[in-house]
């Protein structure tokens, strides 16, 4: 598996997270982290001690997320409204059609790192952010528009921003494969032969927890994540027995 563009700094950062929580006996916050950061960093945790570690994005639907490290004896609140996550309401006219793409772009455009930018849902006529208090005060002053459309901004959510937001939902596959390596399991969700499902993993186009693989005999293990290229991202939720003829079944959750 490759090492993320974080690499070495991000291993590092989350070393120092750690330290300064231990030394200041308070929580500390890193910036929002995508998926493959949130693996990385639950990693690298699993292997200190006396550190906990909670990471929240504002709302349980959320994919990007803010990792809280503390020593595990400092108060928090049961709440996380200790969480440095803020959101916004962005309101247009329904009859406009903005995406996501379009919201991240004028933000970027306003100077706003992707890392202060959490979760966007988007919606018809209403759009909800989350963000970091820094990204918050430079959307609320300087976004006047969301590609051509015009918005309106307001802190915190509303009863229409709240609609918008939609919890990840899963569709369970049952599938019967000769073993649990990576070349079986993504042959059973895609259909291809294992020759030319072997060439695909080989070829780059599967990710095992968000970091590329391309180990045709690698095992996969019950939580692991498979992204793969046109077929979509699953989760493996276990095995759950054996056929007469000793074939191993599967579940995987498809994210929808």
């Amino acid at each position: 598996m490759k090492e993320s563009r974080a690499g070495d700094n991000f291993s590092a950062r989350i070393e120092d997270m750690c330290s300064l929580a231990a030394k200041r006996g308070r929580p500390v916050y890193s910036q929002f982290l995508n998926d493959r950061e949130q693996y990385e960093a639950q990693c690298i945790l699993s292997r200190r001690s006396g550190i906990e570690a909670v990471l929240w994005g504002g709302s349980e639907a959320c994919a990007r997320k803010i990792l809280r490290v503390t020593d595990g004896e400092a108060y928090l609140p049961d709440d996380r409204s200790d969480f440095p996550v803020y959101a916004l309401s962005i309101t247009y006219r329904k009859a406009d059609k903005p995406g996501h793409r379009d919201f991240l772009g004028s933000f970027m455009g306003l100077g706003i790192k992707r890392e202060t930018v959490g979760d966007i849902f988007v919606g018809e006529g209403a759009a909800a952010v989350f963000c970091t208090k820094t990204a918050r005060d430079m959307i609320s002053d300087g976004l006047l528009t969301v590609g051509r459309v015009g918005v309106s901004v307001s802190d915190g959510l509303t009863e229409e921003t709240e609609a918008v937001i939609k919890p990840v939902s899963f569709e369970e596959k049952e599938l019967t494969v000769a073993s649990e390596r990576v070349d079986c399991v993504v042959s059973g969700i895609t259909g291809l032969s294992r020759e030319k499902t072997a060439a695909f993993i080989r070829s780059g186009g599967f990710l095992l927890n968000y970091g590329e693989c391309t180990d045709v005999s690698r095992n996969v293990s019950d939580g692991d994540i498979l992204t793969i290229r046109g077929h979509g991202k699953y989760c493996v939720s276990g095995e759950t027995g054996l056929t007469k003829k000793g074939r191993v079944k599967l579940t995987v959750k498809k994210y929808i």
